[in-house]
């Protein structure tokens, strides 16, 4: 009898704690105690602990699931690093609504190309309508594009009456971010950071592609142009600072990529899109810009 009770008190313990154990869901930036509903073919969905309400996440978000049970399952992310516009290859394409579930929206994108005469390629024509807007996306501080349109237009010959028209792509959809800052932690470094103004970066959506601008990271003095942002606020999820620079045309600039070595900011006015790169004083190059100068004063 007083083994019996033994294994009924076991028993009852190891159930009530599989029913309290908590599944754990490994994100890029944050790991979450949650109740695991169901690990679909694109999407997972779960219950915060002690609620009812059920979530959706992209599978492409999520590193791994560690279950109450202890078995883990991880997961390989379709989705690219995009630190800049250098990077808007690995920008990823999806027209499956699923995808995104669970990341941070940065803006729409719209992309359009055309040929040039009647005789251009289909497939030319609507890669660069697809660069363009990859483009934008990184831009933007994006790695993600969920597709809502494309249309296409094939070559359409003309005659003696009718002009001809030549083949168009044009895409339109929503960029997302699968991998957003860290807000605080990217607050108090611009904060305590002095920057050198380095490159800006412009795309117009009716220009076939971005144009680079380089700064001067010295005055005529040979002494690196070095500024500081003191206004640095968060609004709606996202980061902004106040434009102390010339080339600035909003009071604010968004904060879409920050490490340690770069910041960059950006702006929209209508079609066109803005990027500005800073480098601060861990950059490599400007700490051997530093070295030199201290050299030559002496």
């Amino acid at each position: 009898m007083r083994l019996f009770l033994i294994v009924s008190f076991l028993m009852s313990s190891l159930l009530t704690y599989a029913q309290n154990a908590a599944d754990k869901l490994y994100l890029p930036d944050e790991t979450m105690e949650v109740t695991i509903e169901e690990v679909g073919t694109n999407v997972i969905k779960y219950r915060h602990l002690g609620e009812q309400a059920t979530y959706e996440i992209s599978k492409n978000r999520v590193n791994k699931i560690q279950f109450a049970s202890g078995r883990e399952e991880v997961f390989l992310s379709a989705f690219n690093d995009v630190h800049s516009i250098d990077d808007y290859q690995k920008v990823y394409i999806s027209y499956v609504p699923e995808d995104v579930k669970g990341l941070l929206a940065k803006g729409e994108v719209f992309a359009k190309a055309t040929g040039v005469t009647t005789l251009s390629s289909i497939n030319n024509v609507k890669n660069r309508a697809v660069k363009k807007a990859k483009i934008e996306a990184a831009m933007l501080g994006a790695n993600v594009i969920y597709v809502g349109n494309m249309f296409q237009r094939g070559n359409q010959y003309g005659s003696e009456e009718t002009p001809g028209n030549s083949t168009m792509t044009s895409i339109s959809g929503m960029a997302y971010n699968s991998n957003p800052i860290n807000i605080p932690k990217t607050k108090e470094w611009v904060e305590n950071q002095k920057f050198t103004y380095s490159h800006s970066y412009k795309l117009n959506r009716n220009a076939w592609d971005a144009k680079i601008d380089a700064k001067p990271i010295y005055d005529e003095e040979g002494n690196i142009n070095f500024l500081t942002f003191e206004q640095v606020v968060e609004r709606d999820g996202k980061l902004f600072v106040e434009a102390n620079f010339r080339d600035a045309r909003s009071k604010e600039l968004e904060v879409i990529r920050a490490d340690n070595e770069q910041l960059i900011l950006m702006e929209r006015d209508g079609k066109t899109i803005y990027n500005y790169l800073f480098l601060s004083e861990n950059e490599a190059r400007i700490i051997n810009a530093k070295k030199a100068f201290s050299t030559a004063k002496y």
